[in-house]
């Protein structure tokens, strides 16, 4: 079960880091706004992130079936709840 769980993380880091080079290589170098930036940067992020959860949810509907109940619970839990935390997290940096 750990190593699901860490596989699965580390997956999400891994396309996340993915996502910065391939932002930064739609930013044009001679003109530079810190808020279009941010917001390239976020949306691919974004992007690469709903993959995840669509990987997360596709494979959950196999662990049910294979009755992998605990595997299944983790990959509905991280697909669903983790972006309530991270929209949160958002909010408070924004407000800070």
């Amino acid at each position: 079960m750990i190593k699901h769980v860490v596989i699965r993380i580390l997956a999400l880091i891994i396309l996340l880091f993915i996502a910065i080079p391939i932002a930064m290589a739609q930013l044009d170098p001679r003109r530079r706004c810190g808020t279009g930036d941010i917001g390239v940067i976020l949306f691919f992020m974004g992007i690469f992130y709903l993959i995840w959860m669509i990987y997360l949810l596709a494979e959950s509907f196999f662990l049910y079936r294979k009755h992998e109940i605990a595997k299944f619970k983790f990959n509905v839990i991280a697909a669903l709840i983790l972006p309530i935390f991270i929209l949160v997290s958002i909010v408070f940096n924004l407000m800070d």
